[in-house]
């Protein structure tokens, strides 16, 4: 019971810190692109594509990012950057980042893919986001699936086809 009401106090501390620093609304962090960069042995550098959606009526500058993200309940990479860009007020930015992942946790993911009863991929990131006048970082979740495409086809009843997924 004191844990949920510290969250339910935690959360409203960092909507008052947001509503100091004249925002109405926190900003809003969603994964919109990973893509391998280098690809070692033990450790993948891959890109990782954040947009980042500002519902606020004045520009914010975002001076950093701590951040995972999970595919299909499994740790795929975390990162952190100092990367300091400004979204527009009501407007969307997208920064490039690059993060490292493990050959481990690649082959675990390879590994929940072929185990999968459905096809598709859950993705989420969480972390947090420093934005220029709000004292403390401002946390954030996103998440989302994509069906791959073909997902769920079935071979004509008789022809001996068996279910797959076309790429």
């Amino acid at each position: 019971m004191s844990r949920s009401f510290a969250i339910v106090v935690f959360a409203a501390l960092l909507g008052a810190c947001a509503t100091m620093a004249g925002l109405s609304e926190p900003p809003r962090v969603s994964l919109v692109g990973i893509e391998p960069v280098d690809i070692r042995l033990l450790e993948q550098r891959v890109r990782v594509t954040l947009k980042v959606q500002n519902p606020n009526a004045r520009d914010i500058t975002v001076r950093g990012l701590d951040y995972e993200i999970v595919v299909n309940d499994r740790l795929f990479a975390q990162g952190v950057s100092g990367k300091t860009f400004t979204v527009p007020a009501y407007g969307e930015s997208t920064a490039a980042l690059e993060v490292v992942t493990t050959l481990q946790r690649v082959l675990e993911q390879l590994d929940a893919l072929g185990r999968r009863g459905e096809p598709g991929l859950d993705y989420a990131i969480s972390g947090r986001i420093s934005v220029d006048g709000v004292p403390i970082p401002i946390p954030f979740a996103y998440e989302d699936s994509l069906t791959l495409p073909g997902a769920g086809r079935r071979g004509k009843e008789g022809d001996g086809g068996s279910s797959a997924i076309a790429i």
